[in-house]
């Protein structure tokens, strides 16, 4: 995209950040009342080895930003359709889900961080000494994982308190398709991306190989970090370890994209929330964005908000302001009152995650934004 569609200071920003080894490679693009108001890019896709320079078609591990474009929208469809209830306990649709206190959590709570599990487990470490040795990156590798979440116990009572969780979100999946038939990737496509017309918004299914090779065909990648287990530089293939060991695809990541698609998904979000017919159900979109009423909560249903100090999303968006980040240095943040939506991918953990100079920089560049879209 030519440099004139750009404003310049967010370019001069963005290209000092890449000189400056923040990140090696982004995409940042600002839509206003559904207009795309700037799109730049910078930087280049790899380091190592060497890849050509970030542009419109570069597709970005989208990390986290998978709990709001692909499980959280997925989930509203599915209560839409009158498939899922958010205040239904978890453990009627996951009989093995309970003991505990494990009875006591909902999807709702799965979706707001509330249900007590914790926050992480290495489980793709704990593959090799599952009783069948499941294997990463298969089937078996998911289902495995899939038992060892649903075994955990949470670790303060549901519904008490905010503690963000990965496991929920794996949960969410398995619930997904249980209830829908089918697994969240091909839900995803059936959907969102098809009828939404989002063809770079994808998964890549690492159980299949044919799939996986579909998937990347005729797609150029924003490299991720030089996994150390894995012994190689990631590109077209989930960071995230646990998604990894799943086959790629999961409730908590998994998702691929440009910066144009996700801003799209985030502009289908944004008109159900302002206009009732919507993809989605205006009640359920506000529902979704309603911040916990736990106190000291900052997060919504799948969705997080800007916290009162020291906010990623800076300090001059307004309160309705709705969003999350991605490990992998991706971010989107939407803001009703302005019809604004800021969408900033990069590969900042390329080629190592020993690198945390975005949260310094990300902050002033959605400040700088907020300011030239008052």
């Amino acid at each position: 995209m030519p440099r004139a569609e750009a404003h310049p200071d967010l370019v001069r920003m963005m290209d000092a950040a890449v000189a400056d080894a923040v990140f090696p490679g982004a995409a940042l693009l600002v839509s206003v009342r559904g207009q795309t108001a700037h799109a730049s890019f910078h930087g280049r896709r790899s380091l190592e080895p060497p890849a050509g320079p970030v542009d419109a078609a570069t597709c970005f591990d989208l990390a986290s930003l998978t709990k709001v474009l692909a499980t959280a929208p997925l989930v509203l469809l599915s209560v839409q359709r009158g498939r899922l209830v958010l205040d239904e306990p978890v453990h009627r649709i996951l009989p093995g889900f309970a003991g505990g206190g494990r009875e006591a959590v909902t999807l709702r709570m799965l979706l707001e961080h509330s249900s007590g599990l914790p926050a992480w487990r290495p489980y793709y470490r704990a593959l090799a000494s599952t009783p069948d040795g499941a294997p990463p990156a298969t089937a078996a590798g998911r289902d495995a994982v899939r038992r060892m979440v649903a075994a955990e116990l949470p670790e303060v009572p549901p519904g008490t308190r905010t503690l963000y969780s990965d496991l929920g979100f794996v949960l969410l999946d398995s619930i997904l398709e249980q209830v829908n038939g089918q697994p969240s990737d091909m839900l995803f496509s059936g959907w969102l991306a098809e009828p939404l017309s989002l063809g770079s918004l994808f998964f890549v299914d690492l159980k299949t190989p044919d799939r996986a090779a579909r998937a990347r065909q005729g797609r150029v990648f924003a490299a991720t970090e030089r996994c150390p287990w894995r012994g190689r530089t990631l590109v077209g293939e989930v960071h995230d370890d646990n998604t990894y060991a799943m086959g790629g695809v999961g409730g908590q990541a998994g998702l691929f994209g440009t910066v144009q698609d996700v801003a799209a998904l985030a502009n289908v979000w944004l008109s159900s929330f302002i206009h009732d017919g919507g993809f989605f159900e205006t009640r359920l979109v506000h529902e979704f964005w309603r911040r916990s009423d736990l106190p000291g909560s900052t997060r919504a249903l799948g969705f997080d908000t800007p916290s009162p100090r020291d906010s990623q999303a800076g300090r001059r968006f307004g309160p309705r302001t709705v969003g999350h980040l991605g490990f992998t240095g991706t971010s989107l943040w939407i803001d009703p009152d302005r019809e604004l939506i800021v969408v900033l991918l990069t590969n900042r953990i390329h080629p190592t995650r020993h690198n945390d100079a975005i949260r310094r920089f990300r902050p002033v560049l959605h400040e700088r934004v907020a300011e030239l879209w008052r």
